[in-house]
């Protein structure tokens, strides 16, 4: 093989791959990924406005209430822990965690109690803020229950739950 094919080879082969990685790196440059929020939070919130409204509103019984939220990018899955596990679909934009909005993805809604007769169902809002100093964060937002005029907006903050140690 000549000096002038091998000289085109490495070109082609090592160059144009070297020159293709770099243009990438630099288009992907601006690009900053969302704030971390996967894992366990403990809710503080008064949920006493809610005890007594019909078909029982949600963490209202939940004693603590827990999120657990599950992160892909800027998609969320948030799963309460009420007695229905109801699972709520979200966004984060910036510093802002909202549900998804209906055209993309349906809205959670409870399931119908079969004991209670309850007919109505409802859908859950959750909006948040990110509240981040240093390592440590935490939300702040509300929980809406929608479809119910007798219920007014919950005030929450969350913290993130220290993972238990365990026993060696």
């Amino acid at each position: 093989m000549n000096k002038r094919k091998l000289a085109a080879a490495y070109i082609f082969l090592v160059g144009l791959p070297l020159l293709a990685l770099l243009a990438i790196l630099r288009a992907g440059s601006h690009l900053v990924a969302p704030v971390a929020l996967h894992g366990d939070w403990r809710v503080q919130a008064d949920f006493g406005a809610w005890h007594g409204v019909s078909c029982e509103a949600p963490l209202a019984n939940s004693s603590p209430p827990l999120l657990s939220i599950a992160q892909s990018g800027t998609h969320l899955t948030v799963t309460l822990n009420d007695p229905d596990g109801t699972v709520l679909a979200g966004t984060i934009d910036g510093f802002t965690l909202s549900k998804t909005p209906f055209a993309r993805r349906t809205e959670t809604e409870f399931a119908r109690r079969r004991d209670s007769g309850c007919l109505a169902q409802r859908s859950l809002s959750l909006r948040a803020t990110v509240d981040q100093q240093g390592k440590k964060r935490s939300l702040t937002g509300t929980f809406q229950l929608e479809g119910c005029a007798s219920c007014p907006p919950i005030a929450f903050s969350a913290t993130p739950q220290m993972p238990t140690q365990r026993p060696q």
